[in-house]
């Protein structure tokens, strides 16, 4: 193993193991473990049987994107079977899970992995284009709670007119944004004799032409409707969760977007599972909402963990399934020749 690797694999260990210590230093035990026996688990498997349906729709929508690319006989089932093994190697080495599923599909598609990872990178460069909305839309929700939590905690006066903080805040998210547009434009259009330059133009052309290699997928309805599906999931099955504990079932729309969003930026950190990230990032959102610390604090480790079961059995079983599959192809073609 490169240096390199082992660096980077130490660092989000040592990530993940302070953003968890952090989380629970204050939390009770014995308070956190009796909510165990309050949860009503029917709500935490149906967000096991939600999460996956998003997943199948990611393999059904990948299938579409390959497609096109020659691939034309490809199974859900066993692509499916790629995408959770994917899932699986995430928990040990974050963005693991990309590049083998990609692995899978080469050895059971015979797909090679410069085809199938272009593909991986538009998928993921759409996900974080509609996380981003996804953030955008939450704040534009639940803007009056978010600035209320926020200037309470800073000790600014409630009963103060703040239309102005509001304008100057609305003010400089644009102008980040034209800024932003105008730098990677610049970045696109111009050639760099600086190595890291280089580096971040190659990546982001690599996403502008992922995300234009879409015009190439034959159903781009299926493609609509599946990338649609899976964040409508995604949602649900965070949403559906509130119900299982007393103190989080009252909660609304406006929440379970809020958690999507969090969850979604502590899954795109660079630590095993989102493990700590998520925790905190979760528990710390439900705080706006009223939510006490402990309770907040079980809701994400419930959620967490309820998905963590989900992608370690149904990974494993897609493991098996793999290698079953590929023992079962050669075979065939063994007798066939």
């Amino acid at each position: 193993m490169k240096i390199s690797a082992v660096v980077k694999y130490s660092f989000s260990l040592v990530l993940a193991g302070v953003l968890f210590y952090f989380a629970f230093r204050n939390v009770s035990i014995d308070e956190f473990l009796d909510k165990i026996s309050e949860v009503n688990y029917w709500w935490v498997i149906l967000s096991i049987v939600l999460s996956l349906m998003s997943h199948w729709l990611r393999a059904y929508r990948w299938n579409l994107m390959l497609k096109p690319l020659g691939y034309e006989k490809l199974s859900d089932g066993r692509t499916f079977l790629a995408v959770m093994t994917g899932y699986l190697a995430n928990l040990a080495f974050p963005r693991l899970g990309e590049v083998t599923r990609c692995g899978v599909m080469k050895r059971s598609e015979k797909i090679p992995m410069s085809i199938s990872f272009g593909t991986v990178i538009t998928e993921r460069t759409i996900d974080f284009l509609i996380l981003l909305s996804l953030i955008l839309l939450d704040f534009i929700i639940e803007f009056d709670r978010v600035y209320e939590f926020f200037i309470t905690a800073v000790g600014w006066d409630t009963k103060v007119d703040h239309t102005m903080n509001i304008v100057l805040i609305a003010s400089v998210l644009v102008v980040l944004g034209v800024i932003g547009i105008l730098i990677l434009k610049k970045i696109l259009e111009h050639e760099f004799e600086n190595s890291l330059l280089q580096k971040i133009h190659r990546v982001l052309t690599d996403i502008v032409d992922g995300l234009l290699s879409i015009r190439k997928v034959q159903n781009i309805g299926g493609f609509v409707v599946s990338t649609i599906g899976i964040w409508v999931f995604y949602y649900l099955m965070s949403y559906v969760i509130f119900f299982s504990i007393a103190e989080t079932s009252g909660l609304g729309f406006g929440a379970g977007l809020s958690i999507l969003a969090a969850a979604g930026v502590a899954m795109a950190m660079p630590v095993q599972g989102g493990i700590g990230a998520y925790h905190t990032l979760v528990s710390g959102v439900l705080i706006i909402y009223g939510i006490e610390a402990t309770t907040g604090l079980f809701f994400a480790t419930l959620l967490h963990t309820s998905q963590l079961i989900c992608i370690l059995l149904f990974g494993g079983l897609s493991v098996l399934g793999t290698v079953f599959v590929n023992r079962k192809r050669k075979t065939e073609m063994a007798f066939e020749s």
